[in-house]
């Protein structure tokens, strides 16, 4: 579906799970659905994720609700989401320049930048980026920034896992939840990108993300 120059759209099933404010775009993915929102400078805010067995996924394929144009970054961003979910294939670099970071603490910015760092198909511990952001004895402050973290996925908080358990995940704790599971899943997929059976198959890395002309 081409999104660029998508302009004030509205696709409101009763059964959809959508947030009541503008500039929201749902979608759905290989591992489920991801909402997108921004501001009116058309900055990034957040990304939602849904299990796709609590969202109506046969009258709510697309949902998008904007007061103006859809901001380039984020057409770029759904095609690499849906191609990463599908095949591990890395994302781009995150775009900091395209993201709304108002409310912010220094600590939190420190952290995600240091998170954005670990390679595709690699995970680090919290006491890790503990010391990677110069406050090794601050693992608890770290996890509570990650549970914070308004982009995950994006901003690959997934990445970072207990020393001997996968840690928790958009502040779900419970192994059993669908929230751990998705962590689990994101941190296989990319494993197998990045250690593919037929390794002579495996394609290039990430680039960067597109600007509108």
């Amino acid at each position: 579906m081409e999104l660029k120059g998508l302009l004030a759209i509205e696709i409101r099933p009763n059964r959809c799970q959508t947030p009541a404010h503008l500039n929201h775009l749902q979608f759905h993915v290989n591992l489920g659905t991801l909402a997108v929102t921004w501001n009116s400078q058309g900055l990034l805010t957040r990304i939602d994720w849904y299990d796709n067995s609590r969202v109506d996924t046969t009258t709510c394929q697309w949902f998008a609700l904007s007061k103006g144009q859809i901001p380039a970054v984020l057409t770029d961003l759904i095609t690499a989401l849906k191609r990463y979910s599908l095949e591990g294939e890395p994302l781009p670099n995150v775009p900091w320049d395209s993201i709304d970071t108002t409310g912010w603490t220094p600590f939190q910015h420190d952290v995600y930048r240091a998170i954005s760092e670990i390679p595709h198909g690699e995970t680090r511990t919290y006491a890790w980026v503990a010391r990677k952001v110069g406050r090794g004895t601050a693992t608890r402050a770290v996890g509570q920034a990650l549970r914070k973290n308004p982009l995950p996925i994006l901003v690959p908080c997934h990445r970072v896992v207990a020393a001997n358990a996968l840690g928790g995940f958009m502040g779900i704790v419970d192994p059993s939840q669908p929230e751990l599971k998705l962590k689990q899943s994101l941190i296989e997929v990319e494993s197998s990108y990045r250690n593919p059976m037929f390794s002579f198959l495996q394609p290039p890395g990430g680039s960067a993300w597109g600007v509108a002309s």
